[in-house]
């Protein structure tokens, strides 16, 4: 065995293990970027589900705000209706005590 094959057998087996570790600091790479990527998924599904809750929430308080805003203002315009009619009473009641 000459020098050039002996150098060339040794150069392929540097390039094996050069593939090798290659394919192994590839593979960390890969599990590495997953264990990362991984928790920042579920996260952002956990923002899409909050905000998804929040906004069902205002619409839910929006819709209760509106609601109460025509019942005070149903209200308002019955007492002022009913003052009406008390002053109408009064009246009515001050004619018949003359």
């Amino acid at each position: 065995m000459g020098f050039r094959e002996q150098t060339s057998c040794r150069n392929q087996k540097e390039v094996e293990v050069m593939t090798d570790t290659m394919i192994m600091g590839g593979l960390g790479v890969l599990v590495s970027l997953i264990a990362i990527i991984t928790p920042i998924v579920r996260l952002n599904s956990n923002i899409v589900r909050l905000t998804t809750v929040v906004e069902q929430l205002e619409k839910l308080v929006n819709d209760k705000t509106e609601n109460l805003d025509k019942r005070i203002t149903q209200h308002g315009k019955d007492i002022d209706q009913l003052n009406i009619d008390i002053t109408n009473h009064e009246a009515r009641i001050k004619q018949l005590e003359k």
